[in-house]
């Protein structure tokens, strides 16, 4: 049986530090550490990642990646 995706078994380290540091920077009120802000912006933020402008100049997320944050979207994104 598949492990449920969870913000705090498997989305929040999709993050790193260089993101969060990025994103605190460039858009104001977005926190890529902090759960409640992903939640507020997961449309944007899947947006992103689909189209390879976030991370920005870090690598392109693998499709399977951004596969398993749109599930984690569309399983009403689980905090635990």
């Amino acid at each position: 049986m598949a492990e449920r995706i969870t913000w705090e078994s498997v989305i929040k380290d999709f993050f790193t530090q260089l993101d969060v540091g990025c994103m605190r920077a460039r858009d104001k009120g977005l926190d890529l550490s902090d759960y409640d802000s992903v939640t507020k912006f997961k449309t944007e933020i899947l947006g992103r990642v689909r189209s390879g402008s976030m991370p920005k100049g870090g690598p392109r997320w693998p499709d399977e990646k951004v596969a398993t944050f749109e599930n984690w979207i569309n399983d009403g994104c689980p905090e635990n």
